[in-house]
């Protein structure tokens, strides 16, 4: 044979050099444990004895002391013959071949072998090889008759690898199980005894597990879901066949690192047996029958919605908050972190919890933007953290990148080192889908989503989605998100902001859909002052998303649900105040909600008194010059500089701080 790299072909013999010594030199393998035994050539007593098993180099004091470096050297001695008979016979018992070299690139472009591993019965005869070709790739191939191989083990009897060293050790020392003939080799190599199984995780059979019949288990995953699941299985498997399971993790292992990578990164023998000492045996869990899951609602325990802000922004659940470019929706989250780091009430004097924000946002610079626009509205920074990116370290090193919604474990962790966040801001959401996802599949958009509010929920703040509105026409204001109706099907909670047709400077706040709590009223703000910032209004707006998008559409010259209801409010009250409940019981028969006719009573500025000492109460029209009186002793809300029912301008508020800022709430 020509062409062999004998430097590839040690490196392929690494860790493996009692199994060739005894294949191809004869030497029994029990003798190959590194102590004095009688010389297998001279036969001198206590002379013998292997001194390095990585390098397979062995020594007898009195007929090979010289030249005797590594294994093949070792090989040379044993058979005798020339170097390059000796390399050819090792080259041909570990798979390479003179037309695929192991440290040349075929120039054909097909795969080549870079190693192979030998799997061996108990009497030791080999009953098929896993092989390892570049590119990348592992098949399984057995010995022919007369010859060379077969790529297939269909109808071989499968076994661990090393099977023969495991069962000729102390069987009450420990197994290791590892993933990957490599890493059984290397351990092997230490003088420990170690197994696999053929191609990988999750390849474990039922036909390995008597080997392992009172053994002391050592189960040495690697460092990815795969890895871990593997464990489990095998642990699964062997639990009440092995007298002791351990489950190992190796700390400080790269992201789908294993046990090759922590031993080059320190790790010694010495340290791995401590890791095997302390660790805790393992404990089956209780396998889950397949079929259908149930949970009687008697054993439900019921608990009240946990609410960031009382019935418009629920903890634990996604909200999302639709609106156009421009409107306003990255402020309206600037005034949210801001009340929820210095706990100041909401703008409708709900109280607000007092915690930290975390802000996933990808269109304002946090410099010149998102920092002095948090400082406009008086926020405590302390508490507002921004997650731009993402660092995960590999095999190949340490990478960052850009967040995504899909890095769920990252955002989780991020909320572990911020216990107290109340509230996280994606802004939008369309920045975050991640590549692969499109936003117009339903089931590509609950993919994403559905795992965050399931972090949500589990870790408790509330998760503030933004979105975009789309430009094409709908019925329904919650139609009107861009993207898959996943995004306003998965939110419990809905809000639209859009512009006053009356009032371009005037902001609205409209409740859409709301799962878990009754309709709410809407809310109102500008933007004023430089650097910019918001001012609200204080009495609240009676009007839904619905209703706005009914006037913005003009519904081809139809009244909305709310004129409607005005309408009709006004002609049941031209004769005169008129009992509520006897209002209702009207709406009831002409087909109007009763929602609906207590926003237009609000709209109207209708009153609700009582009927003289004891009577019913009533709801009547406005007289028009107390309607006049009313409006000189309380200004208009919707004066933007105005803090509303004082008559008392921003600026000229004396007190500081966010409570004055935003008003007496």
């Amino acid at each position: 044979m020509s062409r062999i790299d004998v430097a590839a072909l040690k490196g392929q013999a690494a860790g493996r050099w009692p199994e060739v010594l005894s294949a191809l030199g004869g030497v029994p393998a029990d003798v190959l444990d590194g102590k004095n035994h009688p010389c297998p050539k001279c036969g001198g007593k206590d002379r013998f004895r292997m001194i390095d098993v990585a390098a397979g180099a062995l020594l007898c004091n009195q007929c090979f002391n010289q030249n005797n470096g590594d294994g093949i050297a070792a090989l040379q001695w044993l058979r005798g013959g020339t170097f390059p008979e000796t390399a050819n016979a090792l080259a041909e018992y570990l798979g390479q071949s003179s037309d695929q070299p192991s440290s040349r690139p075929a120039h054909n472009g097909k795969p080549r072998i870079v190693a192979t591993y030998d799997y061996w019965d108990e009497q030791g005869t080999l009953l098929y090889q896993v092989v390892r070709f570049d590119p990348k790739d592992f098949r399984q191939r057995r010995p022919k008759d007369g010859g060379g191989w077969e790529y297939s083990v269909k109808g071989i009897r499968l076994v661990p690898y090393r099977l023969r060293e495991m069962l000729a050790a102390d069987p009450s020392g420990n197994v290791l199980i590892v993933e990957g003939e490599k890493d059984a080799d290397r351990a092997a190599s230490m003088g420990m005894v170690a197994t696999t199984c053929a191609m990988g995780a999750g390849k474990w059979r039922p036909e390995y597990n008597e080997h392992f019949r009172g053994r002391s288990v050592v189960i040495i995953p690697d460092n990815d879901k795969p890895g871990r699941e593997h464990a489990n299985q095998v642990a699964q498997a062997l639990s009440g066949i092995a007298s002791s399971i351990k489950v190992v993790k190796l700390p400080g292992v790269p992201e789908k690192g294993d046990l090759s990578d922590w031993l080059d990164r320190g790790g010694t023998k010495e340290k791995l047996k401590r890791l095997i000492d302390a660790a805790p045996e393992w404990t089956p869990t209780e396998t889950p029958e397949p079929g259908p899951i149930l949970t009687c609602l008697a054993d439900v325990e019921p608990r009240p919605v946990s609410w960031l802000w009382p019935g418009r922004i629920p903890l634990g659940r996604i909200t999302l908050l639709v609106g156009r470019p421009g409107e306003g929706k990255s402020f309206l989250t600037t005034d949210a972190a801001a009340r929820i780091t210095t706990g100041t009430p909401w703008p409708d004097g709900k109280p607000c919890p007092k915690g930290s924000v975390v802000l996933i946002s990808a269109e304002d610079d946090p410099a010149d933007t998102i920092r002095p626009r948090l400082d406009a509205h008086l926020a405590d920074a302390r508490h507002v953290h921004l997650l731009s990116a993402v660092r995960r370290i590999d095999g190949d090193g340490q990478h960052e990148r850009l967040i995504t919604l899909a890095d769920v474990d990252a955002i989780e962790a991020a909320l572990m080192r911020l216990p107290d966040s109340k509230l996280i801001v994606v802004d939008p959401i369309g920045s975050f889908l991640g590549g692969g996802t499109d936003a117009h599949r339903d089931n590509e958009v609950r993919g994403v989503l559905a795992p965050i509010a399931a972090m949500a929920e589990k870790r408790g703040p509330a998760v503030l989605v933004v979105a975009h509105r789309r430009k094409s026409a709908a019925g329904m204001a919650d139609d009107l998100a861009l993207g898959s109706r996943a995004f306003t099907g998965i939110a419990r909670a809905v809000w639209h902001l859009t512009r006053d047709n009356d009032n371009k400077v005037r902001r609205l706040l409209l409740p859409g859909k709301n799962n878990l709590a009754r309709e709410g009223d809407g809310l109102a703000f500008s933007i004023i002052n430089e650097p910019p910032r918001i001012s609200w209004e204080r009495d609240p707006v009676a009007m839904s998303a619905d209703d706005a998008l009914a006037r913005e559409n003009g519904m081809a010259g139809e009244h909305s649900a709310i004129d409607e209801a005005k309408d009709w409010l006004r002609e049941a009250l031209a004769d005169g105040p008129k009992p509520s409940s006897e209002l209702k019981g009207d709406a009831k028969r002409d087909g109007i909600a009763w929602r609906t006719v207590e926003r237009a009573k609000t709209q109207l500025g209708v009153s609700n008194r009582p009927d003289g000492f004891g009577g019913p109460w009533v709801w009547a029209l406005p007289d028009t010059s107390d309607s006049a009186s009313l409006r000189q002793e309380f200004p208009q809300s919707a004066n933007n500089e105005t803090l509303a029912d004082t008559g008392e301008t921003v600026a000229d508020s004396e007190d500081s701080g966010p409570e004055a800022e935003w008003g007496e709430l």
